[in-house]
């Protein structure tokens, strides 16, 4: 839950995680703040270029990291939430 430097760092580790190990889905939901960058949501960004172009630059998030505004949303179903304040 959430999606700034820090929380972008630990969703590209437990994304490529889920990713290889068999046990996890693959699918990690990150609840991310709707806000306007550039003229576009960074939900939409992060979900279409697979960066957060606002609090990281540069680093490319796995595919399977999906960028979610509705925090009911994000955590619909998990097994674990990760809290990154």
């Amino acid at each position: 839950v959430g999606s700034g430097n820090w929380a972008c760092a630990i969703a590209k580790i437990v994304g490529n995680n889920c990713k290889r190990l068999p046990e996890f889905k693959d699918e990690v939901r990150m609840w991310t703040f709707q806000e306007k960058v550039n003229g576009r949501n960074l939900t939409d960004i992060i979900n279409t270029q697979h960066e957060n172009v606002k609090y990281m630059p540069g680093i490319k998030l796995p595919t399977n990291v999906v960028a979610d505004p509705d925090v009911e949303s994000a955590t619909r179903g998990a097994n674990v939430l990760i809290f990154v304040l």
